[in-house]
């Protein structure tokens, strides 16, 4: 399984949360690295630097919520092009989103 992340309101985020991320302020200087269990103190003086969402680690999931999400993805990008012509240029670009949404992009 790999590392699941999401996006987080400043203001929801709890003390224990795990930041997915490095934390870097508006020069790019590391405010906190990544892997860190934030506190209510460090929460309190992120607020400080005009940082409005964190990146989280995700609660892990067990490997069928993680089929089933894969299915919903898969079955959302098929809506997607269900229109779409088996021409050259929509079949590159649905290989394209299918292999970015399931992560090996790179």
């Amino acid at each position: 399984m790999n590392k699941r992340t999401h996006y987080v309101a400043l203001s929801k985020v709890t003390a224990g949360a795990v930041l997915a991320d490095d934390l870097l302020d508006k020069v790019g200087h590391v405010l906190l690295p990544a892997g860190v269990t934030l506190t209510e103190n460090m929460l309190h003086s992120i607020a400080h630097h005009e940082i409005h969402q964190l990146s989280i680690v995700a609660a892990p999931v067990s490997e069928q919520q993680e089929t089933e999400e894969r299915e919903i993805r898969l079955a959302r990008l098929e809506r997607l092009f269900r229109h779409a012509p088996d021409s050259a240029p929509a079949s590159l670009l649905k290989a394209y989103v299918f292999h970015y949404r399931h992560g090996d992009y790179q």
